[in-house]
């Protein structure tokens, strides 16, 4: 099937482009509209996607609209009418973003020296053509198809949970792209946010190569034997070496290598470091020939090592050699609110193959042989699986888990998923074991266990802030405008309230005007500053 192309431009130029160049998509006709077809501005596109999504596989979206103000959608910062009309694809896009989530956007523009940037934050990875003339075409219908394959993939890819974050779905395009590259790749990202398995799992796995995955964990090696674990040494080479070893650049060889929290590497080294990186070859310690290595590296930190260039822990000539070209920022868990009842599930039916539920699961299901070892997890949409166990999560329990920050990230939130069915199985093959069979193949996770279990991180949560020292972590972040910046930080302040509150905007207006009255005025400060209540809720 052809892709179906739905272009949103007030000109005809980019319709006439599609219509008359790209043969392979399929032009959407809006009834009423002349040939070439399109859509002329945001409400009127927003009206013809509400009612017809399902029409739409890909949006080609001008960046710039000379309509008339009442036509034009606001954007963030209330920037003036100039600025609204430059960056309105901007606003529409973000609408689209709100309503239509999944539905693949890529924006236009002949401006070649206009950065997303400038228009706003959120906008990172976000597809975009620079399109001027007939040479412009084939990136054009790059930018198409990449846009129509990334929409088509699932959600869950084997082991990998991806999600529908847009973070994600940069991230996923990121590394399919890198793997098959020749260049080493940096991941940064905090504790937990799953650096290694991505390593493994979408870099090299899909890198082409039929050597071995080698890890080196550089936070578990002392320092004075990081240079010989990692090039190798012959024997008398330092004190303890009583034979040859081979290093894991060595043992990597035609594969790839690992370097696991690469910030641990001491100076003498990195510069040796350096060097292999450079050349392909690796001279052990002691040993008087180089040798050649065919390695794909891959290293990551959980700081961001541009910091530590300008603290002077790590050289920047290396630092340049590893990224920050090929650089990827991986998501903490607390910033990808729209994944997280996705994750919840997810983890929930891959749980029930652990070996500490296993065994729970088939003693509860022993009264009822008619049901499968299968777990799932309602989070307050009633849906009941016609097999195995659904596990029932009451909103009160729900609010406990959205309000944590996640320290641990996935690794965090995997663990404390588990000790939940653990304990909740327990509970229930007591009740079989005292001659209580289960009269139904649902059971109820108790948002009082959810608290104790997630009281010792009671520090990290939002919502443990003293209401006398209102304190919220901020990013702030050099912008074009002061106005820009400060409305940033108004942003992110809001959306912790917001989750704080369980988006009751009555509490947040008594918080911050002491009248609960007033929750009409932050609901409308909530949505001058870009935040969207339906998405987050949706969340």
């Amino acid at each position: 099937m052809q892709p179906r192309v739905l272009v949103i431009d007030d000109g005809l130029e980019y319709a006439r482009i599609v219509e008359a160049h790209l043969g392979e998509f399929s032009l959407v006709r809006p009834e009423g509209e002349d040939s070439p077809a399109r859509i002329a501005d945001g409400p009127r596109a927003l009206e013809y996607l509400q009612r017809h999504v399902d029409r739409v596989d890909v949006v080609l979206l001008d960046m710039r609209f000379e309509v008339s103000a009442d036509r034009l959608l606001p954007l963030n910062g209330s920037p003036s009418e100039s600025r609204l009309r430059r960056f309105q694809g901007v606003a529409i896009l973000q609408a689209i973003r709100e309503h239509h989530p999944e539905l693949p956007v890529v924006l236009l523009t002949a401006q070649r020296g206009l950065a997303l940037a400038d228009a706003g934050p959120d906008l990172a990875g976000q597809s975009v053509a620079y399109v001027l003339d007939g040479d412009d075409l084939d990136t054009l219908r790059m930018r198409i198809n990449t846009a129509y394959q990334n929409a088509r993939l699932s959600l869950v890819e084997g082991e990998t949970l991806w999600g529908q974050s847009q973070a994600m779905r940069t991230l996923r395009r990121r590394l399919a792209t890198l793997a098959r590259g020749t260049l080493p790749v940096l991941l940064e990202g905090e504790t937990g946010v799953g650096k290694s398995f991505l390593a493994e799992r979408c870099v090299h796995a899909r890198s082409g190569r039929d050597g071995p995955f080698v890890i080196a964990d550089l936070a578990s090696i002392p320092g004075d034997l990081i240079a010989a674990h990692l090039f190798g040494a012959t024997r008398g080479s330092y004190t303890g070496a009583v034979a040859d070893r081979a290093g894991v650049f060595a043992l990597a060889d035609g594969g790839s290598l690992f370097l696991d929290e690469i910030q641990n590497v001491p100076l003498d080294v990195q510069r040796q470091l350096l060097v292999v990186l450079q050349e392909r070859r690796v001279r052990p310690l002691g040993a008087a020939r180089e040798q050649k290595v065919d390695v794909k590296v891959i290293a990551s930190s959980n700081e961001p090592l541009g910091e530590a260039v300008r603290q002077g822990r790590f050289r920047q000539d290396l630092y340049m050699r590893l990224g920050p070209a090929t650089r990827v920022s991986l998501p903490p868990l607390r910033e990808r609110d729209e994944d997280f009842e996705i994750l919840l599930r997810e983890l929930v039916a891959r749980s029930a193959e652990h070996p500490e539920i296993a065994p729970l699961l088939q003693r509860v299901l022993s009264s009822d042989s008619g049901h499968s070892s299968t777990l799932h997890l309602d989070l307050g949409e009633g849906q009941e699986s016609t097999s195995g166990i659904t596990l029932t999560m009451p909103s009160a329990g729900r609010r406990i888990l959205r309000r944590q920050r996640w320290p641990g990230n996935m690794r965090e939130l995997a663990f404390e998923v588990l000790n939940l069915i653990v304990i909740t199985l327990i509970e229930a093959s007591d009740a079989v074991d005292a001659g209580l069979p289960l009269r139904s193949s649902r059971l109820q996770i108790d948002p009082g266990l959810v608290a104790e279990l997630l009281r010792p991180n009671e520090l990290q949560s939002i919502d443990s802030v003293d209401p006398d020292q209102d304190r919220i972590e901020v990013e702030v972040k050099a912008g074009e405008t002061l106005n820009g910046v400060s409305v940033a930080v108004e942003r992110q302040y809001f959306l912790a309230l917001f989750h704080r509150y369980q988006g009751d905007f009555g509490e947040m207006a008594n918080h911050l005007l002491g009248d609960p009255s007033k929750a009409r005025a932050v609901q409308l400060r909530f949505n001058q500053i870009g935040l969207r209540v339906r998405q987050l809720r949706r969340g």
